[in-house]
């Protein structure tokens, strides 16, 4: 029984079947160690242009997205939240159908943590693109060698999670892998290079 709810509000598993929600109900969700990590790099030329690529991701791991536990509380005192979740929120005349737990300015917090937090962090990524052309050597008098790039980083990212970036673990510290605390994404970034051999 879940003496505490309020309608709305999350209905949780009684795993053991005692008909109380106590420490005996809690179990184990997710695993931050991806089953497999790949990636392929690649280098193309024709004539005078060059294209390289590096494509990584990683498959099978679990992310804990706790931007999600602090706007899920939805009662008013967490600051902003996503229009995503508002126009989603359970309502029993407007919206009976609702992802999100009812609007609530009495709920005291986010509730029990449980895998409404943890989501697929699978993810493929164009990490690395390169666009290159050798400059003929008569257009650059006195080099042996001449070429200009463009040269793109995380450029492109296929993922089902819903965080800023797939690539998370909290402050940057090894021991919460997979735990994103509003991790700063990773930026895409772009340059143009010439290089010059004299």
């Amino acid at each position: 029984m879940q003496a505490d709810a309020k309608m709305g509000d999350y209905k949780y598993a009684d795993i053991n079947g005692d008909g109380q929600l106590t420490d005996a109900d809690r179990t184990k969700i997710g695993d931050a160690n991806p089953k497999y990590t790949y990636g392929i790099t690649n280098h193309f030329s024709w004539r005078r242009f060059d294209l390289s690529a590096l494509i990584q991701g990683v498959q099978g791991n679990s992310i804990i997205n706790s931007n999600r536990l602090a706007y899920l509380s939805l009662n008013g005192s967490n600051g902003n939240v996503p229009k995503e979740y508002i126009n989603n929120a359970f309502d029993p005349v407007t919206n009976p159908n609702g992802k999100y737990p009812m609007l609530n300015s009495l709920r005291s917090g986010s509730g029990r943590f449980s895998d409404a937090f943890v989501e697929d962090g699978s993810y493929i990524r164009l990490k690395n693109l390169q666009v290159g052309y050798e400059i003929p050597i008569s257009v650059v008098r006195g080099a042996q060698s001449a070429r200009i790039y463009l040269n793109a980083v995380n450029l492109l990212t296929s993922t089902k999670y819903t965080g800023f970036d797939p690539e998370v673990s909290a402050f940057s510290n090894t021991s919460m892998r997979g735990v994103d605390l509003g991790s700063y994404p990773q930026s895409r970034t772009y340059s143009l290079g010439l290089n010059l051999t004299f």
